[in-house]
């Protein structure tokens, strides 16, 4: 930290570097999914998610929530990070091993004979993850956020904006997603350990690997579920209704989880060491877990908006024409991100609380509630399987809602009073991008023109509003940009 940089603007110069780094990448993201879409299939897409659903699963179980123990840990000594390294290294090795002598019956359990081999090469990815898990935790316990974001952007333009782009004009077909995967794994690795260099000596500390493990395992388990959780839908998909249906869903869910991974990933990354500092300060948590649920259920709802009401143009300028059937699944999946984005504040906050116990056994839960939502709405499809994962995150946004008022000792009348003080502004807001795309889309033809005119329409009314009302948008009172707003009002 900075001299005479204070905690509070250490976590706001954190998230602007987040969501500055998170927008760029998007945009990235963005562009290579638009060049993939049109070189790779709807089944090698399939093929592929149901590897990395596998590979996800056992990339959590094989650090044990070692990492977060590191940052959430109060005094973390050598002996800690040594232990954290060893634990990590040997847990990835194990599940390195079983995912690549086990590769053949999690084809089996797919229906997908050709998802063998790809397991046994992305296994390797254990290995690099591994080795870098202890890095990237010291990094972020540090808040050394300007660091993550740009290791995070060279190794996906590495791995996916250049490798997986150029093998797939060659015509690698899936295997360029896999090479990619793994360079930028690799790319990840190599980065962090020289930004943060550790020991690497074996350390089997009972009492050191004792105090992570604990933690950890909480962790783990509220992941694992979490986890299930979030690749249920993939797995229900791909195990009944096969690799073609679960290429077009993931195409919407990838879509669709752009605005999650650009705010609340970036609050996320941020928020978590910055509340893990301040977790024996209440009235602080408090003001901090209120202000980030208002900012995002502030954001969700125009943005929901927009995306549902944009959906045809969006999938068409990014997927193409083929891909039209993504359009109601990527609606339905969208119309629940202010769930979506408004539970990660409770996530994040019994993480940093030490609570990871009791958030395990609300995403165990949650879990249920994909699976079993899934499964029963497969009998229509893929827009079955989506209207039961909407209805699972909404189960999952009050579960976690729920535990965070109890950790911090508040009611529900007082969170929605605080959080739903904006509501008429977003709402309004909302009606208002209605009113211009729908205008719009009677005027132009082309996707690409309907979408540029519409945002940069609705981008411009919000720009003018916020300007001249922005006293009365509570709201922005939280942000650091709406003092300097106030002193470009007073130079024009």
């Amino acid at each position: 930290m900075k001299k005479g940089e204070n905690l509070t603007q250490k976590t706001f110069k954190g998230f602007y570097w987040q969501l500055s780094g998170s927008l760029f990448q998007t945009v990235i993201q963005l562009a290579v999914l638009v060049i993939l879409a049109r070189l790779i299939s709807k089944t090698d897409f399939g093929i592929v998610q149901s590897a990395l659903v596998v590979v996800g699963l056992s990339n959590l179980l094989s650090q044990m929530g070692v990492g977060p123990a590191l940052v959430q840990k109060k005094e973390l000594t050598p002996l800690h990070i040594r232990a954290g390294a060893t634990i990590s290294l040997m847990l990835s090795i194990t599940l390195f091993l079983i995912v690549f002598f086990g590769s053949k019956l999690l084809a089996g359990f797919f229906k997908m004979p050709e998802l063998q081999k790809v397991l046994q090469v992305v296994a390797f990815i254990f290995i690099i993850e591994g080795v870098s898990t202890v890095s990237q935790s010291l990094l972020l316990r540090e808040m050394k956020q300007k660091v993550l974001v740009k290791i995070d952007l060279i190794s996906y333009s590495v791995g996916y904006g250049l490798v997986s782009i150029v093998l797939s004009y060659l015509g690698f077909g899936l295997w360029s997603l896999i090479i990619g995967q793994i360079v930028q794994s690799i790319t990840k690795c190599v980065l962090s350990l020289i930004k943060s260099k550790h020991s690497i000596l074996p350390y089997f500390g009972k009492a050191e690997s004792k105090e992570l493990l604990y933690y950890g395992g909480g962790h783990t388990l509220a992941r694992m579920f979490n986890y299930l959780a979030l690749q249920g839908d993939n797995i229900v998909t791909g195990r009944y209704l096969g690799a073609d249906a679960l290429g077009i869903y993931s195409r919407a869910y990838a879509t669709m989880v752009k605005p999650v991974s650009l705010i609340g990933n970036s609050l996320d990354k941020v928020l978590f060491p910055a509340m893990a500092a301040r977790q024996n300060q209440p009235d602080r948590l408090i003001e901090a877990f209120i202000n980030g649920s208002r900012l995002i259920t502030f954001l969700c709802i125009p943005i929901s908006c927009v995306l549902i009401f944009s959906s045809k143009e969006i999938i068409y300028v990014l997927l193409g024409n083929k891909w039209e059937d993504v359009i109601l699944p990527f609606q339905i999946l969208t119309s629940g991100l202010i769930f979506r984005m408004g539970y990660k504040m409770g996530d994040c906050l019994s993480r940093a609380t030490g609570n990871v116990y009791s958030r395990a056994k609300r995403q165990f839960l949650y879990a249920l509630c994909v699976i079993f939502g899934c499964y029963a709405g497969t009998k229509w499809g893929i827009k079955g399987v989506a209207v039961g994962t909407l209805f699972a995150v909404a189960i999952n946004y009050i579960l976690m809602i729920h535990l965070s008022l109890i950790i911090l000792k508040i009611n529900w009348s007082y969170f929605l009073k605080k959080v739903l003080s904006d509501l008429h502004i977003a709402l309004l807001l909302s009606l208002l991008f209605v009113v211009i795309i729908t205008s719009v889309q009677h005027i132009f033809d082309s996707d690409m023109v309907v979408l540029l005119v519409s945002y940069g329409l609705f981008g411009g009314c919000v720009l003018v509003l916020f300007y001249y009302f922005s006293q009365k948008l509570s709201f922005l009172s939280i942000l650091p940009f709406n003092a300097a707003l106030g002193k470009l009002k007073k130079k024009s």
